[in-house]
């Protein structure tokens, strides 16, 4: 039972039901290295109001897709994703 448990609680934690909220299928992150068009991109301009410190060197925060990501300023590819954005109300 304990197992089963971990196993459940794990797979939720890493989203392998798929479902967001009101069972709204969730959106697959963006890969890794992509380069996403300007308009898909939301610069975070405060980093702080989504939990993170200051801008890294080199690097912005950025919403692409409803992830937090962080993009490389010049090149404006995806360095990492970061977690989903949950939904607002």
């Amino acid at each position: 039972m304990e197992r089963t448990l971990r196993c459940l609680s794990t797979a939720l934690m890493i989203g392998v039901c798929g479902m967001g909220p009101q069972g709204v299928a969730a959106q697959q992150p963006p890969p890794v290295g992509d380069v996403p068009e300007p308009d898909q991109i939301r610069r975070i301009a405060n980093p702080g109001i989504v939990g993170l410190g200051p801008d890294l060197p080199g690097s912005v925060y950025a919403v692409v897709s409803g992830y937090l990501v962080r993009v490389h300023i010049d090149s404006g590819k995806i360095l990492s994703v970061l977690r989903p954005l949950p939904d607002r109300p």
